[in-house]
């Protein structure tokens, strides 16, 4: 009975002083709003590096190599010894064993020279294993070419991919245009390749012997990695061409990718276990996002910005709450004061106020949740695209759905209310009942 009269009474009371209340309602709808929106917008954009970093970086979950120094536990590709022949035997036998493993490409580090019959430039770029690099990319991925074909579509002899950059400093004429992932049902944009005609010679320092090796290759595509520095020194060869290149059997890592909805921590654990068993103490598991430093620093600037920006709006939203809540319950003192005279209790006062309170922070918190979802909508259905500082391709503008903080903002926003309440409630409740009474 004391429920449903507490919740009729703060209904109706709420009603009542319903225009007294709208400015705090707008406050907090917006705050709110504004929360939620930031809120998606980092989710879709950590979302969004981590896949470039996943699949159209090819690192999958986890990463296998040899560091031969604390640096190289700290930073990919730096300080790594090679992995022999007989080394990648073992973690063959190892990968062959583990359950959840989808697919599993090895990755060889390639620089030195490479030149046509006008010019000759440095470049540093990966030999691959290409049908696996092309099932760690996924459908929306594997098609990584701007122009030409992506190498796992290749039948002719010693492929090779250049970055944007460096194709144009060879003299192909590269579209201005950045790679974009396909949508499900989308077909890839086939562009011709046009470059000067002749093969390409890279020149390498060979391993072990400390020999100059070389060897000719046709550029078949150009590629587009997103990083302007990595593109104007890029070349994708297949693995062969790679190691024949250095004259080695050797890799450099190993890229994983484990099963959908796999326990990555476990499978690291597994792994990593039957290496050690397997004598390969010297060989470690990296999860992907270990030595990613741009992922971290984003989402790290990120998680910052919108811890400040629930600050404010806690701070801005609670200040609103209390300032409304002393305008308003301070005019009904004498209200109070009559209920009080009829039995109730100051317990059941301070519950009414609060629930009050409640109701305005819920409907303001549900408007701007509302509102949220309209806005999310619109954005993902405009398909906006914009090409962010220090990167050659357009990204999606996007915003994700973000259930977790729509909950955490409704239940947040709800106890503030409750909070601001009890402050000028509590005050206005040690006044005597006859005192208030008496006030004209």
């Amino acid at each position: 009975m004391t429920v449903k009269l507490l919740l009729t009474m703060s209904l109706r009371n709420l009603w009542r002083q319903g225009r007294k209340t709208l400015g705090t309602f707008v406050v907090m709808g917006v705050s709110v709003l504004a929360l939620c929106l930031l809120s998606g917008y980092m989710q879709s954009n950590v979302e969004l590096i981590r896949d470039a970093f996943m699949r159209w970086g090819a690192r999958g979950h986890l990463v296998i190599e040899r560091p031969a120094s604390p640096l190289g536990r700290q930073v990919e590709g730096a300080g790594q010894l090679p992995l022999t022949a007989a080394i990648q035997a073992q973690i063959d036998r190892v990968l062959a064993a583990e359950p959840q493993l989808a697919a599993s490409a090895r990755v060889l580090r390639i620089s030195g020279m490479v030149s046509n019959a006008r010019v000759s430039t440095i470049f540093a770029g990966i030999g691959q294993d290409v049908q696996a690099i092309r099932a760690i990319k996924g459908p929306a991925y594997e098609y990584d070419v701007v122009a030409g074909t992506p190498l796992w579509m290749e039948t002719r002899p010693q492929p090779l991919v250049l970055g944007q950059g460096l194709a144009a400093i060879l003299g192909c004429q590269v579209p201005d245009v950045g790679f974009a992932p396909l949508q499900p049902g989308d077909t890839p944009q086939s562009r011709p390749l046009e470059c000067p005609p002749g093969p390409l010679e890279l020149t390498a320092t060979t391993r072990g012997t400390a020999r100059v090796n070389a060897v000719r290759a046709a550029p078949t595509g150009i590629m587009d990695w997103g990083i302007k520095e990595i593109n104007d020194r890029l070349v994708v060869i297949p693995m062969a061409d790679a190691q024949a290149l250095l004259n080695t059997s050797d890799v450099s890592e190993y890229h994983l990718l484990l099963e959908e909805g796999a326990d990555i921590a476990a499978a690291r654990q597994r792994i990593a276990g039957g290496l050690a068993d397997a004598g390969l103490g010297d060989v470690e598991v990296f999860l992907w996002s270990d030595r990613a430093a741009f992922y971290q620093q984003v989402k790290a600037v990120l998680g910052g910005f919108l811890n400040f920006i629930a600050l404010i709006a806690c701070a801005i939203g609670f200040t609103s709450l209390l300032n409304a809540s002393y305008m308003n319950f301070s005019q009904r003192a004498r209200e109070f004061a009559t209920l009080r005279s009829l039995g109730f209790t100051r317990p059941f006062v301070l519950a009414l106020t609060a629930l009050e309170n409640c109701w305005l922070a819920l409907g303001a918190s549900l408007a701007g949740i509302g509102i949220t979802a309209a806005i999310v909508w619109a954005v993902r259905e405009a398909q906006i695209m914009w090409t962010p500082p220090g990167s050659s391709n357009a990204v999606p503008v996007d915003l994700a759905w973000v259930a977790p903080t729509y909950v955490a903002a409704v239940v947040g926003v709800v106890l503030i209310a409750a909070f601001a309440s009890a402050i000028p409630t509590r005050k206005i409740l040690r006044r005597p009942i006859r005192a208030v009474l008496s006030d004209a």
